[in-house]
Protein backbone atom coordinates (compact mmCIF):
# COMPACT_ATOMS: atom_id res chain seq x y z
CA UNK A 1 0.00 0.00 0.00
CA UNK A 2 1.24 3.44 -0.69
CA UNK A 3 1.46 5.92 1.66
CA UNK A 4 -0.32 9.54 1.54
CA UNK A 5 0.68 12.71 0.84
CA UNK A 6 1.64 14.97 3.12
CA UNK A 7 -1.76 17.23 3.06
CA UNK A 8 -4.80 15.42 2.43
CA UNK A 9 -6.97 17.40 -1.05
CA UNK A 10 -4.16 19.62 -1.41
CA UNK A 11 -5.99 21.96 -4.22
CA UNK A 12 -9.38 22.97 -5.53
CA UNK A 13 -11.12 22.22 -8.73
CA UNK A 14 -10.01 24.58 -11.60
CA UNK A 15 -13.01 26.11 -13.67
CA UNK A 16 -10.71 28.52 -15.92
CA UNK A 17 -9.74 26.45 -19.05
CA UNK A 18 -6.89 29.00 -19.63
CA UNK A 19 -5.03 29.14 -16.60
CA UNK A 20 -3.18 25.71 -18.37
CA UNK A 21 -3.32 26.94 -21.73
CA UNK A 22 -6.37 24.95 -22.88
CA UNK A 23 -9.02 26.19 -25.30
CA UNK A 24 -11.90 24.11 -26.53
CA UNK A 25 -13.07 22.03 -29.07
CA UNK A 26 -16.82 20.61 -29.67
CA UNK A 27 -17.61 17.39 -31.61
CA UNK A 28 -21.30 16.60 -32.15
CA UNK A 29 -21.96 12.86 -33.36
CA UNK A 30 -22.21 12.54 -36.71
CA UNK A 31 -26.30 10.55 -36.83
CA UNK A 32 -27.35 12.94 -33.71
CA UNK A 33 -27.17 15.89 -31.60
CA UNK A 34 -24.86 14.11 -28.59
CA UNK A 35 -21.61 16.05 -28.10
CA UNK A 36 -18.67 15.85 -26.34
CA UNK A 37 -16.40 18.82 -25.28
CA UNK A 38 -12.48 18.65 -24.60
CA UNK A 39 -10.08 21.00 -23.00
CA UNK A 40 -6.75 20.85 -24.66
CA UNK A 41 -3.27 22.51 -25.77
CA UNK A 42 -3.90 24.75 -29.20
CA UNK A 43 -0.45 22.92 -30.48
CA UNK A 44 0.32 19.56 -29.89
CA UNK A 45 3.72 17.95 -29.58
CA UNK A 46 3.10 14.55 -31.18
CA UNK A 47 0.29 12.20 -32.63
CA UNK A 48 0.46 10.95 -28.91
CA UNK A 49 -1.86 12.71 -26.53
CA UNK A 50 -2.54 11.58 -22.63
CA UNK A 51 -6.52 11.63 -22.30
CA UNK A 52 -8.83 12.39 -19.28
CA UNK A 53 -12.13 10.65 -18.97
CA UNK A 54 -14.16 11.63 -15.86
CA UNK A 55 -16.78 9.80 -13.71
CA UNK A 56 -20.24 10.04 -13.36
CA UNK A 57 -21.41 13.74 -11.57
CA UNK A 58 -18.09 14.89 -12.96
CA UNK A 59 -16.54 16.90 -15.71
CA UNK A 60 -12.92 17.93 -16.68
CA UNK A 61 -12.59 19.98 -13.75
CA UNK A 62 -12.20 17.02 -11.90
CA UNK A 63 -8.56 16.11 -13.43
CA UNK A 64 -7.49 19.80 -12.28
CA UNK A 65 -6.07 19.10 -9.12
CA UNK A 66 -3.70 15.82 -10.37
CA UNK A 67 -2.59 18.28 -13.25
CA UNK A 68 -1.84 20.78 -9.97
CA UNK A 69 0.39 18.40 -8.38
CA UNK A 70 2.27 17.03 -11.75
CA UNK A 71 3.14 20.27 -12.24
CA UNK A 72 4.35 20.37 -8.99
CA UNK A 73 6.40 17.79 -8.94
CA UNK A 74 7.79 18.67 -12.37
CA UNK A 75 5.82 15.76 -14.41
CA UNK A 76 4.91 16.40 -18.01
CA UNK A 77 1.55 14.81 -18.93
CA UNK A 78 2.11 14.31 -22.55
CA UNK A 79 -0.43 16.52 -24.55
CA UNK A 80 -3.70 16.32 -22.05
CA UNK A 81 -6.79 16.32 -23.00
CA UNK A 82 -9.57 16.63 -20.84
CA UNK A 83 -13.05 15.98 -22.20
CA UNK A 84 -16.56 16.22 -20.96
CA UNK A 85 -18.40 13.19 -21.64
CA UNK A 86 -21.91 13.25 -23.13
CA UNK A 87 -24.19 14.12 -20.64
CA UNK A 88 -22.16 16.20 -18.03
CA UNK A 89 -19.94 19.35 -18.17
CA UNK A 90 -20.68 21.54 -21.23
CA UNK A 91 -21.67 18.39 -22.82
CA UNK A 92 -25.37 18.03 -21.51
CA UNK A 93 -27.65 16.69 -23.89
CA UNK A 94 -30.98 18.16 -25.31
CA UNK A 95 -34.39 18.00 -24.11
CA UNK A 96 -35.51 14.89 -25.53
CA UNK A 97 -32.13 13.25 -26.63
CA UNK A 98 -31.95 9.29 -26.55
CA UNK A 99 -30.06 7.67 -23.92
CA UNK A 100 -26.35 6.90 -25.28
CA UNK A 101 -24.93 3.61 -25.68
CA UNK A 102 -21.12 2.80 -24.94
CA UNK A 103 -20.05 2.02 -28.08
CA UNK A 104 -21.72 5.47 -29.34
CA UNK A 105 -19.65 7.42 -26.47
CA UNK A 106 -16.43 5.70 -26.98
CA UNK A 107 -16.83 6.53 -30.38
CA UNK A 108 -17.12 10.10 -29.86
CA UNK A 109 -14.16 10.36 -27.56
CA UNK A 110 -12.24 8.48 -30.63
CA UNK A 111 -13.86 11.16 -33.33
CA UNK A 112 -12.70 14.47 -30.92
CA UNK A 113 -9.09 12.62 -30.79
CA UNK A 114 -8.97 12.18 -34.42
CA UNK A 115 -9.93 15.88 -34.74
CA UNK A 116 -7.67 17.57 -32.71
CA UNK A 117 -4.86 15.36 -34.76
CA UNK A 118 -4.43 12.26 -32.36
CA UNK A 119 -3.76 8.97 -33.53
CA UNK A 120 -2.71 7.35 -30.27
CA UNK A 121 -4.09 7.29 -26.97
CA UNK A 122 -2.88 6.93 -22.92
CA UNK A 123 -6.54 6.56 -21.22
CA UNK A 124 -6.87 7.97 -17.98
CA UNK A 125 -9.95 6.86 -16.31
CA UNK A 126 -12.06 7.94 -13.19
CA UNK A 127 -14.70 5.81 -12.13
CA UNK A 128 -17.30 5.51 -15.16
CA UNK A 129 -14.75 6.55 -17.10
CA UNK A 130 -11.93 4.17 -16.42
CA UNK A 131 -14.37 1.10 -17.65
CA UNK A 132 -15.01 3.55 -21.15
CA UNK A 133 -11.37 2.98 -21.22
CA UNK A 134 -10.83 -0.36 -20.64
CA UNK A 135 -13.32 -0.56 -23.78
CA UNK A 136 -11.71 1.28 -25.37
CA UNK A 137 -8.53 -0.25 -25.16
CA UNK A 138 -10.59 -3.90 -26.21
CA UNK A 139 -11.78 -2.25 -29.24
CA UNK A 140 -8.65 -0.56 -30.37
CA UNK A 141 -5.71 -1.57 -29.64
CA UNK A 142 -3.87 -0.26 -32.50
CA UNK A 143 -4.67 3.06 -30.80
CA UNK A 144 -4.71 2.88 -26.89
CA UNK A 145 -0.93 2.34 -25.88
CA UNK A 146 -1.95 2.53 -22.12
CA UNK A 147 -4.40 2.63 -19.85
CA UNK A 148 -4.82 3.99 -16.27
CA UNK A 149 -7.85 3.62 -13.78
CA UNK A 150 -8.66 5.68 -11.09
CA UNK A 151 -11.36 3.78 -8.93
CA UNK A 152 -12.41 2.90 -12.48
CA UNK A 153 -15.59 0.61 -12.46
CA UNK A 154 -15.17 -2.97 -13.00
CA UNK A 155 -17.06 -5.92 -11.60
CA UNK A 156 -18.86 -5.14 -8.48
CA UNK A 157 -20.62 -2.05 -10.30
CA UNK A 158 -21.42 -4.11 -13.15
CA UNK A 159 -22.85 -7.29 -10.74
CA UNK A 160 -24.87 -4.16 -8.83
CA UNK A 161 -26.92 -3.02 -11.37
CA UNK A 162 -28.10 -6.76 -12.80
CA UNK A 163 -27.98 -7.72 -9.34
CA UNK A 164 -29.12 -4.74 -6.63
CA UNK A 165 -30.08 -7.07 -3.96
CA UNK A 166 -26.88 -8.38 -4.14
CA UNK A 167 -25.00 -5.49 -4.65
CA UNK A 168 -25.89 -4.36 -1.36
CA UNK A 169 -23.80 -6.55 0.42
CA UNK A 170 -20.80 -5.72 -1.63
CA UNK A 171 -20.83 -1.98 -2.46
CA UNK A 172 -24.04 -0.42 -0.85
CA UNK A 173 -23.47 3.32 -1.38
CA UNK A 174 -23.34 2.87 -4.86
CA UNK A 175 -26.52 0.70 -5.30
CA UNK A 176 -28.71 3.15 -2.50
CA UNK A 177 -27.66 6.35 -4.66
CA UNK A 178 -28.16 4.88 -7.76
CA UNK A 179 -31.70 3.80 -6.45
CA UNK A 180 -32.22 7.45 -5.03
CA UNK A 181 -30.56 8.63 -9.17
CA UNK A 182 -33.59 6.50 -10.41
CA UNK A 183 -36.67 8.05 -8.08
CA UNK A 184 -35.09 11.51 -9.31
CA UNK A 185 -34.59 11.12 -12.88
CA UNK A 186 -38.10 11.49 -14.01
CA UNK A 187 -38.05 15.17 -12.31
CA UNK A 188 -34.09 16.33 -12.96
CA UNK A 189 -34.94 19.93 -12.74
CA UNK A 190 -36.46 19.76 -9.41
CA UNK A 191 -33.92 17.50 -8.38
CA UNK A 192 -31.07 19.92 -9.23
CA UNK A 193 -33.00 22.69 -7.54
CA UNK A 194 -32.74 20.56 -4.53
CA UNK A 195 -29.66 19.56 -4.30
CA UNK A 196 -28.11 23.32 -4.92
CA UNK A 197 -30.42 23.92 -1.79
CA UNK A 198 -28.84 21.14 0.09
CA UNK A 199 -25.59 23.28 -0.58
CA UNK A 200 -26.76 26.34 0.06
CA UNK A 201 -27.75 24.85 3.75
CA UNK A 202 -24.31 23.21 4.21
CA UNK A 203 -26.03 19.92 3.78
CA UNK A 204 -24.47 18.16 0.66
CA UNK A 205 -21.38 17.98 2.18
CA UNK A 206 -22.32 15.67 4.84
CA UNK A 207 -24.76 13.64 2.18
CA UNK A 208 -21.83 12.95 -0.17
CA UNK A 209 -19.41 11.73 2.33
CA UNK A 210 -19.34 8.53 1.68
CA UNK A 211 -16.89 9.38 -1.54
CA UNK A 212 -14.33 10.73 0.77
CA UNK A 213 -11.95 9.24 3.16
CA UNK A 214 -12.11 12.88 5.35
CA UNK A 215 -15.23 15.20 3.86
CA UNK A 216 -14.66 18.00 5.82
CA UNK A 217 -11.20 18.37 4.25
CA UNK A 218 -12.34 18.38 0.81
CA UNK A 219 -12.23 21.72 -1.26
CA UNK A 220 -15.55 23.52 -1.49
CA UNK A 221 -14.95 23.88 -5.56
CA UNK A 222 -15.28 20.08 -5.34
CA UNK A 223 -18.53 20.10 -2.76
CA UNK A 224 -19.71 22.63 -5.77
CA UNK A 225 -19.34 20.74 -8.64
CA UNK A 226 -21.00 17.56 -7.33
CA UNK A 227 -23.96 19.92 -6.74
CA UNK A 228 -23.84 21.10 -10.32
CA UNK A 229 -23.11 17.88 -12.27
CA UNK A 230 -24.95 15.26 -9.56
CA UNK A 231 -27.84 14.55 -12.67
CA UNK A 232 -30.26 11.99 -12.17
CA UNK A 233 -30.94 10.62 -15.81
CA UNK A 234 -27.10 10.92 -17.21
CA UNK A 235 -26.25 8.85 -13.35
CA UNK A 236 -28.83 6.28 -13.95
CA UNK A 237 -27.69 5.99 -17.91
CA UNK A 238 -24.03 5.55 -17.07
CA UNK A 239 -24.94 2.56 -15.05
CA UNK A 240 -27.32 1.34 -18.26
CA UNK A 241 -24.25 0.96 -20.10
CA UNK A 242 -22.52 -1.86 -17.94
CA UNK A 243 -25.97 -4.30 -18.05
CA UNK A 244 -25.16 -7.45 -19.56
CA UNK A 245 -21.52 -6.48 -20.46
CA UNK A 246 -18.96 -9.00 -20.56
CA UNK A 247 -15.79 -7.52 -18.78
CA UNK A 248 -14.09 -10.99 -18.64
CA UNK A 249 -13.97 -12.05 -22.20
CA UNK A 250 -13.69 -7.84 -23.19
CA UNK A 251 -11.08 -6.82 -21.20
CA UNK A 252 -9.13 -10.33 -21.46
CA UNK A 253 -8.26 -8.79 -25.30
CA UNK A 254 -6.48 -5.75 -24.08
CA UNK A 255 -3.13 -5.91 -24.65
CA UNK A 256 -1.53 -3.00 -23.67
CA UNK A 257 0.08 -2.12 -20.02
CA UNK A 258 -3.08 -1.31 -17.16
CA UNK A 259 -2.65 0.83 -13.86
CA UNK A 260 -5.35 0.30 -11.54
CA UNK A 261 -5.78 2.19 -8.52
CA UNK A 262 -8.39 2.71 -5.31
CA UNK A 263 -8.74 4.12 -2.47
CA UNK A 264 -8.19 2.46 0.57
CA UNK A 265 -11.78 3.60 1.79
CA UNK A 266 -13.17 3.24 -1.75
CA UNK A 267 -17.45 2.47 -1.48
CA UNK A 268 -17.56 1.70 -5.23
CA UNK A 269 -14.29 -0.33 -5.99
CA UNK A 270 -13.37 -3.58 -4.44
CA UNK A 271 -10.12 -4.95 -3.52
CA UNK A 272 -11.53 -7.89 -5.22
CA UNK A 273 -11.82 -5.71 -8.15
CA UNK A 274 -8.47 -4.93 -8.32
CA UNK A 275 -7.64 -8.87 -8.19
CA UNK A 276 -10.14 -9.82 -10.66
CA UNK A 277 -8.39 -7.08 -13.08
CA UNK A 278 -4.81 -8.46 -12.90
CA UNK A 279 -5.76 -11.87 -13.44
CA UNK A 280 -8.09 -11.18 -16.46
CA UNK A 281 -5.26 -8.50 -18.07
CA UNK A 282 -2.25 -9.53 -19.32
CA UNK A 283 -0.38 -6.65 -18.13
CA UNK A 284 -2.14 -5.60 -15.30
CA UNK A 285 -0.61 -4.12 -12.08
CA UNK A 286 -2.29 -2.50 -9.46
CA UNK A 287 -2.50 0.09 -6.19
CA UNK A 288 -4.30 0.86 -3.19
CA UNK A 289 -3.78 4.36 -2.27
CA UNK A 290 -3.60 4.98 1.59
CA UNK A 291 -5.82 7.40 3.37
CA UNK A 292 -8.01 7.71 -0.04
CA UNK A 293 -11.94 7.16 -0.71
CA UNK A 294 -13.28 7.20 -4.34
CA UNK A 295 -11.48 10.32 -5.77
CA UNK A 296 -8.01 9.39 -5.72
CA UNK A 297 -7.58 12.41 -8.77
CA UNK A 298 -8.64 15.12 -6.17
CA UNK A 299 -8.00 13.47 -2.41
CA UNK A 300 -4.66 12.09 -2.61
CA UNK A 301 -3.56 13.03 -6.63
CA UNK A 302 0.36 13.15 -5.95
CA UNK A 303 -0.03 9.51 -4.45
CA UNK A 304 -2.45 8.25 -7.54
CA UNK A 305 0.20 9.96 -10.19
CA UNK A 306 2.74 8.12 -8.40
CA UNK A 307 0.57 4.65 -8.40
CA UNK A 308 -0.03 5.07 -12.03
CA UNK A 309 3.58 5.40 -12.40
CA UNK A 310 3.76 9.05 -13.94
Amino acid sequence: MLTSTPAYAPYPLETDGASHGFVETTVVLRTGTAKIVARHRPQRTSTRATIFLHGAAGSWTTWTPMLAAAEQAGITIVNPVLLDLPGWGDATPAPGDAPLTLDVVCELVRDIALELGYTEWDLVGHSLGGFIALHMASIWPQSVHSVALVSGTTWSVIDSVAHPWRGLRVIPGFVLLRFFMRLLAPIQPVALAAVRGLRALGILRFATSPLFRHPSLVDDTVIGALATELRPRSFVTAGDVTRGYDADERWSRIECEVHATKGDNDVFVTDDDLERLARVVRRCTTRVIADCGHFGNVEQPAATLAALDY
